[in-house]
């Protein structure tokens, strides 16, 4: 029940709060962890953080989302006299996101216990992540969630997911947004641009159980994906 705020343009309205919360760290490594029992998010990821890994561990019966990333924009030249809150412009050069977040070899199940717009990593204003080699079961709606395409270079690979949309029917393990450009330097490191690095799906073992969708949903403009070598079974279609 804590204060909601809107990440970006996707479905999402989400709090910062976590078991574990981090803001303005660099290099942290949480390994061979176990988080469970918690009511709200299990691990979440605020504002300027670099290079934060979640390795080898297991997170279950979580009441909201397992792992949540939010990073803050700002408003920007040219937005006159409107001040804006903190967090929701278009400009993402200041570099006050999760950048460089490793998510790697967990295990994660059992989430949204209570709050069912949840999954086992979102992510928001937050780019060059690495999801690899997790498994992820038993959520109420997608697994994977990405609210918008911000800076983009993330890579989901080698991943077993399963057991989606329980208590949806609705997109797929993977659901993206990309309702809303952000200004970032990540497609070539130099040069401000509202167009990201490519985002890569590429070996993952998805099965759309529960008669979800799609097993890679990208909504709403979503952009600059490559999916590749994934292996599909048992939903309506791939994308």
């Amino acid at each position: 029940m804590d204060p909601h705020g809107m990440p970006s343009g996707g479905d999402w309205a989400l709090q910062r709060s976590g078991a574990l919360f981090f803001e303005g760290t660099e290099r942290v490594t949480i390994d061979q962890c176990l988080v469970t029992g918690v009511d709200g998010n299990g691990i979440f990821i605020s504002g300027y953080n670099r290079n934060l890994t979640l390795q080898d561990s297991e997170l279950a019966w979580i009441g909201d989302s397992a792992v949540a990333a939010w990073g803050y924009t700002e408003q920007g030249r040219g937005a006159g006299s409107v001040t804006l809150p903190r967090g929701v412009g278009i400009d993402g050069t200041g570099g006050e996101q999760p950048r460089g977040t490793r998510i790697v070899g967990n295990v994660m199940r059992e989430v949204g216990l209570y709050q069912k717009q949840s999954s086992m990593f979102f992510q928001a204003q937050s780019c060059q992540t690495l999801l690899a080699r997790n498994i992820f079961y038993n959520g109420p709606r997608a697994h994977i969630n990405f609210n918008d395409q911000f800076g983009g270079a993330n890579r989901i690979t080698q991943n077993l997911l399963l057991n989606a949309c329980r208590e949806t029917a609705d997109h797929g393990p993977f659901n993206s947004w990309g309702r809303q450009p952000y200004i970032t330097e990540i497609r070539d490191g130099v040069t401000p641009s509202i167009t990201p690095a490519i985002t890569e799906i590429d070996h993952n073992f998805i099965i759309g159980s529960y008669n979800t969708q799609e097993a890679i949903d990208t909504d709403d403009a979503s952009e600059y994906f490559e999916a590749h070598h994934n292996l599909f079974l048992f939903m309506d279609s791939k994308d």
